[in-house]
């Protein structure tokens, strides 16, 4: 029987110091988490979207006989892999964690807490996720652009352009001052387009200017990819060619007008052409015309993520350094076997190295190079910027690119917070008060018995706030009123044994005997008690997940946790504090145990 004792006292106490110690983050502004020891964890309870809103979307299952076009029957199986699949995506993003629910047989809630942005969420799901590995070829021939046609052009000139964005031909007594000496300038063609031209332009440019940006990325990553160059081509008097890129065409403000830097020396300012030379290769009636030279383009191979067997973080075995490992299908190894001989094939002809580009949902992921042919289906993917982190996103990334079946947006909104965060802080405190009121209530009227309640109380609280934690459990609305519910069931249960023991006081039961009897005698109506209730929650969380109805759901499951710890906390932690209590001298002063007659409860004991 002390060993019995022993056990439990140990494991009260345990389970309050790691209850303790899993809620401080609940308590704790989520900027100062990085100031918690590595040993505790630094995630908080997550929250409902009606405590702090976010984005509701509802898929349905869009699997069809590609025969008929007639609509398949989804399995069980393809739901929970398509559950696990936008599960990894969504948290692999940083954007927190998803609530997702499997509604009916064919049916997807998804709910992103914190996410206000459907089409952010949507674009992170993807409804046609798609995984492909293309052909990346670095030589390409350019691309006349006929869009743009004569008449979108409504003249053409050559100009000094001043490093402020002035033309030096239509300086103003004002432009002119004590810098004007110092301000570089170099030579450009100033084409002046109408207003559909100068849109249609600007898209060009604008292009140009986001693959400077992709190349400079790739070089960061130690990849080489060529920038795309406008090739321009007028005729005049003489014919004029040269190339520029994104960077070296810059629009006049407020005007049609581009001005485009023409061909420049190495310090980018000493032009190669004159302003006078290109004046007069102009002529009067100079016409122009723009070809695209892209620094790469991209082949569609057939080969996707549904080739794709395996994709797992891994090290160089020479090296150590962090790898991508890859492994493909039977399908997949004979396309990227081809595909890895044609590129090894070109580089030892032309000395151009094309790459294979991964691309998923339209997003390039990676662009490694190929440095052999490989044919036996496994690849790595290395990269000197990659770090343990970077594989382990890469390679997720890689084996849930694709969603098991394809899926359609019935539903989306915006679902604001019902309790804002000040509205949630004084919720929470107004909780806390009421909280104190009870406890001090127990202490007041059950004395120590109730102080020892009081204790228990605490451990279940922290308790509950722990498994919320671990489970996890999403709090919302409904959850918050089940959590106060089992509260009050866990107060009942106390309440309902401290009337038995005194009755066993009044007995003439020592304290001792009191406590396992009041006890015993309190049990049945404890567990009857809460052995319906969690029925009644196993009801409503059946009914609810066939009805799609997650509210009644989110209470079902909080308030079957809270009734759970309640009996933990009513006959295990307030019992084993009453039997210390018992054996302590504290014991004999009976009045201080129960409200009234303590006094001759004692003398008649001591008789």
């Amino acid at each position: 029987m002390l060993v019995f004792e022993l056990w439990k006292k140990i494991l009260v106490l345990t389970v309050s110091i790691f209850a303790l110690l899993f809620c401080i983050p609940n308590f704790i502004n989520k900027d100062s988490l990085n100031v918690l020891p590595d040993f505790l964890s630094s995630k908080q309870i997550r929250l409902g979207l009606d405590l702090q809103g976010g984005s509701h979307l509802v898929y349905q299952a869009a699997l069809r006989d590609q025969q008929t076009g007639e609509p398949i029957e989804v399995s069980e199986d393809q739901m929970l892999s398509l559950v696990k699949t936008i599960e990894r995506r969504i948290n692999s993003s940083g954007l927190g964690e998803p609530i997702i629910q499997i509604l009916g047989n064919d049916r997807l809630l998804i709910q992103l807490p914190g996410v206000r942005d459907p089409g952010r969420a949507k674009t992170l799901i993807g409804e046609t996720a798609r995984l492909e590995f293309k052909h990346r070829s670095i030589n390409v021939d350019p691309v006349a652009l006929d869009y743009i046609e004569p008449e979108d052009v409504i003249s053409i000139t050559a100009d000094d352009m001043r490093a402020d964005g002035k033309l030096i031909s239509e300086l103003t007594p004002d432009d002119i001052n004590d810098q004007t000496e110092t301000l570089a300038s170099f030579p450009s063609l100033v084409v002046n387009f109408s207003e559909f031209g100068a849109d249609k332009f600007q898209q060009v440019a604008l292009n140009l200017s986001i693959s400077i940006a992709l190349s400079m990325d790739a070089a960061q990553r130690g990849d080489i990819l060529p920038p795309d160059l406008l090739a321009v081509s007028v005729t005049g008097e003489e014919e004029l060619r040269f190339q520029v890129m994104g960077d070296q065409i810059q629009r006049m403000a407020t005007t049609t007008r581009y001005v485009i830097a023409l061909p420049a020396g190495e310090d980018r300012m000493s032009g190669v052409i004159t302003t006078a030379q290109a004046r007069e290769k102009l002529g009067t009636n100079p016409l122009i015309k723009f070809e695209l030279r892209k620094g790469y383009s991209d082949e569609d191979i057939g080969l996707s993520g549904d080739d794709l067997k395996n994709a797992y973080p891994s090290q160089h075995q020479g090296s150590g350094a962090p790898i991508v490992s890859i492994e493909f299908d039977d399908r997949g190894t004979k396309l990227f076997g081809e595909l890895t001989k044609d590129i090894y094939a070109k580089q030892q002809e032309t000395g151009f190295r094309d790459q294979i580009a991964i691309v998923l949902d339209g997003q390039e992921l990676i662009a490694p190079v190929v440095n052999t042919p490989i044919t036996a289906g496994t690849a790595i993917i290395q990269g000197p910027d990659f770090t343990l982190e970077r594989v382990k996103d890469l390679s997720l990334l890689l084996e849930s690119g694709r969603l098991p079946i394809p899926i359609e947006l019935i539903q989306e909104r915006d679902v604001a917070a019902i309790l804002g965060a000040d509205s949630l802080r004084k919720s929470v405190i107004a909780g806390i008060i009421g909280l104190l009121l009870v406890l001090l209530f127990m202490t007041l009227y059950y004395r120590i018995p109730g102080l020892v309640a009081s204790v228990a109380l605490i451990i279940y609280a922290l308790i509950v706030l722990a498994i919320f934690k671990i489970l996890p459990v999403t709090l919302t609305l409904s959850g918050v009123a089940a959590a106060i519910l089992s509260i009050g069931m866990a107060v009942d249960a106390n309440i309902l044994i401290f009337e038995r023991m005194k009755d066993e006081l009044r007995a003439g039961r020592t304290m001792l005997s009191a406590i396992n009897i009041g006890f015993n005698r309190a049990w049945p109506a404890i567990r009857d008690g809460n052995v319906s209730t969690l029925i009644t929650c196993a009801i409503l969380y059946w009914f609810s997940d066939q009805l799609g109805a997650t509210i009644v759901q989110g209470f079902a499951v909080t308030l079957a946790i809270g009734v759970m710890i309640s009996m933990f906390s009513a006959i295990v932690v307030s019992r084993s504090l009453m039997r210390v209590l018992a054996l302590t001298p504290i014991s004999r002063k009976i009045r201080l145990f129960i409200a009234s007659g303590g006094k001759e409860i004692a003398d008649r004991q001591s008789s």
